[in-house]
């Protein structure tokens, strides 16, 4: 249960991520007047920065409900210690989880992220009264690597923090909390 709102979070920010980031690359925004051209100029520029600005907000959100995962999960850890199981071995195991739940959540979002930048295009393309005649399905590589480089720099700071935060407990904290 709580590894399902994590992952419809991750979903849901890789895709609008990747929405943010592949406006530039739609068709619909290439058949416009120079004038209304230039408002899109702007109006991808700007949310270049609002998208860094979300990859931060995201990278937060990512780790705090991490540490919240973490924290639910210590009385576990505490009993796998218990029964053998080194720091290192459940480090393994939060790191292939991460590994799991980010590469399912990037595959899914940016799956997402696709079709709604199409319906996102033609809503843009109706605000600005573009010629509409020559719209087809875009896929950015751009956008797709820049989610593929943000959201793989967020899961591995949040491998690191999960690497550092097994490490610093000790059983009897483990098992108290």
């Amino acid at each position: 249960k709580d590894y399902a709102i994590y992952f419809i979070t991750l979903v849901l920010g890789v895709a609008i991520f990747y929405i943010f980031n592949s406006l530039d690359a739609q068709q619909a925004m290439l058949e416009m007047s120079e004038s209304k051209r230039h408002i899109i100029d702007l109006m991808i520029q700007m949310l270049g920065g609002v998208s860094v600005f979300v990859s931060f907000v995201l990278g937060f959100l990512i780790v705090f409900a991490n540490n919240f995962l973490i924290k639910r999960r210590k009385k576990e850890f505490g009993l796998y210690m218990l029964l053998g199981m080194g720091k290192g071995g459940i480090s393994k195991i939060l790191l292939i989880e991460t590994l799991l739940i980010g590469a399912f959540s990037l595959a899914i979002g940016l799956l997402i992220g696709v079709f709604a930048s199409q319906f996102m295009s033609v809503l843009v393309a109706n605000l600005f009264e573009a010629d509409m005649t020559n719209f087809r399905f875009i896929f950015s590589s751009s956008a797709a690597l820049k989610c593929l480089i943000y959201f793989g720099i967020m899961y591995l700071i949040v491998m690191i923090f999960n690497t550092i935060s097994v490490n610093k407990c000790k059983l009897i904290d483990l098992i108290n909390s």
